[in-house]
């Protein structure tokens, strides 16, 4: 009976017009340092690489209780798909490569048609994510029809791409043949290794045991979207993301979202779209250290709008550590905007009291709060409450693992 009450009391919050926020009760209560925490499907927005981390399949999503529509980023849903194979090192590396090489190509070819732009060291306004842009959108008609130009700029990239990345596909052809030749006569080895059954939850230790004839590779995918109908912000935000993630032996992984901006300015109807890409990786040298780093916004379009101007969202730098000095205790912290004057700092710690119960604190660049998880089966619930400026905002997750 308490586990349908709980799962129940879950979907009525899920049922809010504002059923999602954005950032995740977990991370929040930590304090927001969770660059090199993300190990769950929060992972995109804090770091994409750690979408790679834990395989499972896990639907995750939060919702805010009170102070509604204070910020951009109210609703939001993400999906993990990650899943484990056995592979040796050359192999994850070759395969790492290979699609770096396609990615790089592509968003070279972008780049020459003035599609894609960096991200750093560009003249203009930019504006924060959590901010809304309708203040910079000063136009009241609709004067470009902004899906007929999306299309063809869809259809242009793609095209673009296909004929940028022709050459690497050759290169990388060779390449494969030779890769599998010494790959072949590489000798497996195994330093760490985790039993099939896998940890089911990101709080529980895995433990070392004998060495297997094979290391392993974890691959991850993962889709996000944001609905925030804000009139207190004047904005509707419609955010679209697809995250790429690639681990090795959960000792290091890769990742990047690309993510698609469809806004419109309530007032006026205007919209605008735009697009860019974020990339992170997370190292864990040992056990109980871990290091993240993550930039978004490293590439992007102007987000386009209907009154013929153009907006963009600021490029990020974040950079995290994480400690495990026991194996229920996680201690972290955050530096957030590292290239940029106002720089934020963040710390955090996460601690196991039950097999089913999780507590967490936090200062968010000097605002405290707190938080707590719990099991019941399948589903995880969160819980978070922010001081200080966030004016005791309280939230509440769920995460619900297949």
């Amino acid at each position: 009976m308490f586990k349908k009450t709980l799962i129940a009391l879950v979907l009525i919050a899920f049922s809010f017009q504002s059923a999602f926020a954005f950032f995740g009760a977990r991370p929040l209560g930590m304090g927001s340092a969770f660059t090199a925490v993300a190990d769950d499907a929060n992972a995109p927005y804090w770091n994409p690489a750690g979408l790679a981390l834990n395989p499972e399949v896990s639907l995750t999503g939060s919702t805010l209780l009170n102070n509604r529509n204070t910020y951009v980023g109210d609703n939001v849903a993400n999906l993990k798909l990650c899943y484990e194979t056995e592979m040796n090192p050359f192999q994850w590396i070759a395969g790492v490569g290979i699609a770096s090489l396609f990615a790089l190509e592509g968003a070279k070819y972008l780049h020459d048609q003035g599609i894609l732009k960096k991200g750093w060291g560009r003249p203009g306004e930019t504006t924060k994510r959590e901010e809304s842009m309708a203040e910079q959108v000063k136009g009241s008609e609709e004067v470009v029809g902004l899906r007929q130009e999306a299309k063809e700029a869809l259809k242009k990239a793609a095209g673009g791409f296909l004929s940028g990345t022709e050459q690497a596909a050759k290169t990388v052809a060779r390449e494969t043949v030779r890769g599998s030749v010494r790959a072949s006569i590489l000798p497996y080895y195994s330093p760490w290794y985790y039993p099939d059954y896998y940890h089911p939850r990101y709080w529980e230790r895995v433990e070392v045991v004998e060495a297997a004839p094979a290391t392993k590779a974890q691959f991850a995918l993962g889709l996000s979207w944001l609905n925030d109908n804000n009139f207190t912000l004047d904005q509707n935000t419609n955010w679209y993301s697809l995250t790429l993630a690639s681990g090795f032996e959960q000792r290091v992984a890769v990742g990047g979202n690309i993510n698609f901006y469809n806004l419109q300015k309530i007032s006026t109807g205007i919209r605008g779209i735009g697009a860019d890409l974020d990339l992170g990786v997370i190292a864990k040298p040992v056990d109980y250290i871990s290091v993240g780093l993550a930039t978004k916004g490293i590439l992007t379009t102007d987000i386009k709008w209907q009154d013929n101007s153009s907006t963009r969202y600021e490029m990020l730098v974040n950079a995290g550590l994480a400690v495990k000095p026991l194996s229920s205790l996680t201690l972290a912290a955050d530096v957030h905007n590292i290239f940029r004057r106002d720089q934020t700092y963040h710390y955090g710690a996460e601690a196991v009291l039950l097999p089913e119960l999780l507590v967490r604190a936090g200062l968010d660049n000097n605002n405290k709060t707190a938080g707590l998880s719990l099991a019941v089966g399948n589903l995880i619930i969160d819980y978070a409450i922010l001081g200080g400026t966030y004016n005791r905002t309280q939230m509440v997750g769920g995460t619900w693992r297949f």
